[in-house]
């Protein structure tokens, strides 16, 4: 598990384990997965269920100003989902890490 504030060598993404109170938490698992087991180890912040297969429609009505840090199980599709994110304008894109539902 990483530390807080600590860097990804792919793309200068940040990952942390600890999200800061106005980071939104963008969960791209597939929504059997999210029903399965649910993202609920963060109650101070936002999380938007957006499965991978739509985010990048979705992104068109999110903030691209606000904070956002992307998840997934294994950490790969939020990988490349930031790296879209990204891609698209949005400049304040880091990864959450798993933290044991």
């Amino acid at each position: 598990m990483a530390n807080s504030n600590t860097k990804s060598r792919q793309n200068h993404t940040t990952l942390t384990s600890i999200p800061k109170p106005h980071d939104i938490i963008i969960d791209v698992r597939h929504p059997a997965e999210v029903a399965e087991m649910p993202l609920k180890c963060h109650p101070n912040n936002e999380v938007k269920c957006i499965p991978f297969f739509s985010l990048t429609e979705k992104s068109l009505n999110l903030d691209p100003q606000a904070s956002y840090l992307i998840y997934c199980e294994k950490g790969v599709m939020s990988r490349l989902h930031a790296a879209i994110l990204r891609d698209g304008g949005f400049h304040n894109v880091g990864i959450l890490a798993y933290s044991g539902h």
